[in-house]
């Protein structure tokens, strides 16, 4: 069983075929290329997974994320991320399969509506399509809440460490 951890997180990624901690220096050496913080590979695509949890006990500043998300400037830094990351996959070879991104976002008070509204301006911001390729650059973009996460993944397949259950 693979059991990854990020912060107060824990992923069951069990039904991967493979899954590692993409956000790691000693894979990629000092760079100033973003990552995603985990890929996880199954049968038929790769899950880039990108963490963002103001709601884990001793967050520093929730309410500058909240302000952040809210004002879009997280948006840009999330299709950062996604694009550096799957850039790097490609040109490792890596590329076998569709990926697909998915953003959680660990944040209760955040409206489900208002992470649908983000899901869009993040695909915009990729961009998904261009008119110049000749595929999507992505099988599929979500931003979901701790609950969403687990209705898609399975209802084990993340956990808080700090809630001890």
């Amino acid at each position: 069983m693979t059991v990854l951890v990020e912060n107060d997180l824990e992923f069951d990624f069990s039904s991967a075929l493979e899954a590692i901690v993409f956000d790691n220096d000693a894979l990629h050496n000092p760079s100033t290329m973003k990552r995603v913080d985990f890929i996880a590979e199954f049968n038929d695509r790769f899950v880039f997974l990108e963490i963002k949890d103001p709601d884990q006990p001793g967050a520093a500043n929730p309410e500058a994320f909240k302000k952040k998300l809210l004002t879009g400037n997280l948006i840009p830094d999330l299709a950062g991320k996604y694009r550096d990351s799957s850039w790097f996959q490609t040109l490792s070879g890596k590329n076998t399969k569709p990926f697909h991104y998915v953003v959680l976002l660990s944040m209760a008070s955040l409206d489900p509506a208002l992470l649908l509204a983000k899901q869009d301006e993040l695909k915009r911001s990729l961009p998904i399509t261009h008119t110049d390729w000749s595929e999507p650059c992505s099988a599929g973009c979500v931003i979901l809440n701790l609950e969403q996460y687990n209705r898609q993944f399975g209802a084990n397949s993340v956990r808080r460490l700090s809630a001890g259950v």
